[in-house]
């Protein structure tokens, strides 16, 4: 990293993306066994499935970084645009998603994969991927030109805002399970 200010945005970032993986791990660690594989409400994921959307978002981020491809635009460029200038911002300091809009088809996990996912496995998956997806976006940070990673709503994001995203995203997550399994443990 070149410049202070930038160095600085990075250590900020990285720190919390760090307690942002820290945090989901812990309410990980909370659910029930008997959970781990039960839908945690009528329609949504069960928990391994969630914990396999949020490594494959990360391992997303790594194979981009080394020159991967990206996710399919979903939008037009204009509304990428719009939605990365005015709901991104926000999205990022919230961490907090819409409701409503599907994931892109490239980060849904696979049902039958999840269910094969002991929660260690699925666990040390995903400390491994958010790890290498920080590392890596923070090296292509440091590369010139700095390089662009296509999301399917945003368009184009530098390395920095995808750490950010991912962090966001991981945070989000964090909040519907402990959310869900607060109100599972209320209705048993």
């Amino acid at each position: 990293m070149s410049s202070a200010p930038s160095s600085r945005r990075w250590s900020a970032a990285l720190a919390d993306h760090d307690a942002a993986v820290r945090a989901f791990v812990g309410v990980c660690e909370q659910i029930p066994d008997d959970r781990w594989r039960e839908p945690t409400a009528a329609g949504k994921w069960t928990p391994a499935q969630v914990v396999l959307h949020l490594c494959i978002a990360y391992e997303l981020g790594i194979t981009a970084a080394a020159g991967g491809a990206g996710m399919r635009m979903r939008v037009s460029p204009l509304r990428a645009w719009a939605l990365r200038t005015f709901l991104f911002p926000i999205l990022v300091a919230a961490k907090r998603f819409p409701h409503g809009v599907p994931a892109p088809a490239e980060v849904r996990p696979d049902a039958g994969i999840a269910e094969g996912l002991t929660r260690e496995d699925a666990m040390s998956r995903l400390e491994r991927a958010a790890r290498g997806a920080a590392a890596a976006l923070l090296r292509a940070d440091e590369e010139r030109p700095v390089p662009r990673f296509a999301h399917a709503y945003f368009g184009a994001l530098a390395p920095l805002a995808s750490l950010r995203l991912l962090t966001a995203h991981t945070s989000h997550h964090t909040r519907g399970l402990s959310r869900a399994m607060m109100e599972t443990a209320v209705g048993r």
